[in-house]
């Protein structure tokens, strides 16, 4: 069943989806490298026990490892992008596996080759925790061209059983990690229901004041998204809308509201942020816009509504306008609750920019 959940989402939702997946155990994933890491170094003690003595020719190939993991301690400070991090988490792990046949070719006994095959599907078992799905399978089945690679110098007494242990394992572990991405799924799946809940109005399905909270520091209420650029506040109030309740009842000023937002949400930009303010009130945040343009599209959507057939009855909005530079939003939202005072009180059915006195 998940898969088909998986499938159904856009290239883009897919995207974030992976990315939530690797931030949640990102964590885990470098600390599982960096023990991995420190684990391999600690094999060249085994070496020395098994040679019998301080073993230098491994020497080397048991330190180089710390190169590349420098390289991959460096990136983690600098990208958390899930396509780079998991591939360079995995190229860590064969990396180690290299290593670990380069010391293994030096080696006189080389009967424990096995058991390292052991450790190694259980670094992969880890790593799938932050990986997608594909990028798991991909990885671990390359452990199998690893060994075949491998054989070439090394020539496995037991390479048969080799492969009879690990392809296995590989299957084992892939149904494990399908398993585990389709339970993050339905827990990620849960959570952005949940926040959209949060921060959206149930009736009209456009954004609440909850928005704001996402879009301003808490304590000075600067709108810190939108730093740099013009910001235009449009607030609009339904005319009468009191009377509309009353003489049609409550569901059919539902249906007023829905239409409003629909006329709100085809004017406006993507980029623009419609918020249902009161009961009959929307708040239009509108980033990258100045004071006379957000006059324009206030213009438009007055028109719109007022020349358009809701299916209950003529309706008619007013609107004040006024720009946003900087400080406490809710300084700009009163400016544009005074304009929107103007328009009402100088006949409605008006858009009235903010003229500071």
């Amino acid at each position: 069943m998940e898969k088909f959940r998986l499938a159904r989402l856009s290239k883009e939702e897919r995207r974030e989806f992976y990315q939530s997946k690797y931030d949640y155990y990102s964590s885990f994933n470098t600390r599982m490298v960096v023990v991995s890491v420190l684990a391999y170094l600690t094999f060249f003690f085994t070496d020395c026990g098994i040679f019998g003595r301080f073993a230098y020719e491994t020497l080397l190939s048991r330190t180089i490892v710390i190169i590349p993991f420098l390289g991959y301690l460096f990136l983690t400070r600098r990208t958390k992008d899930y396509r780079i991090m998991v591939t360079c988490s995995y190229l860590m792990i064969h990396i180690i596996i290299w290593c670990t046949d380069w010391a293994t070719y030096l080696l006189p006994d080389r009967q424990f080759a096995i058991a390292g095959m052991i450790i190694m599907n259980l670094i992969f078992v880890c790593a799938g925790f932050a990986a997608p799905f594909s990028y798991s399978m991909i990885a671990h089945i390359f452990l199998i061209v690893d060994i075949a690679v491998a054989n070439i110098f090394i020539q496995y007494d037991e390479l048969q059983m080799m492969y009879m242990f690990n392809i296995p394992c590989i299957v084992a572990v892939g149904a494990m990690h399908h398993m585990m991405q389709g339970v993050y799924l339905e827990q990620y799946l849960t959570k952005n229901k949940l926040e959209n809940l949060i921060v959206h109005d149930q009736l009209t399905e456009v954004h609440n004041r909850n928005i704001l909270k996402g879009l301003s520091d808490g304590n000075t209420g600067e709108l810190i998204r939108f730093a740099g650029v013009d910001v235009s506040m449009l607030l609009i109030d339904i005319d009468f809308f009191k009377k509309v309740n009353d003489t049609y009842g409550h569901e059919a000023g539902d249906k007023v509201l829905i239409y409003l937002t629909r006329i709100l949400k085809n004017i406006v930009r993507g980029t623009d942020y419609v918020i249902r303010w009161g009961g009959e009130e929307f708040l239009i945040i509108m980033p990258g816009c100045t004071e006379e343009q957000a006059f324009r599209v206030a213009e438009k959507i007055r028109e719109k509504v007022e020349l358009s057939d809701n299916g209950i009855c003529k309706v008619t909005i007013s609107v004040g306008v006024a720009p946003y530079k900087g400080g406490d939003y809710h300084i700009a939202i009163k400016n544009a609750d005074d304009a929107l005072y103007k328009a009402k009180g100088s006949g409605r059915n008006k858009v009235v920019l903010y003229e500071a006195t």
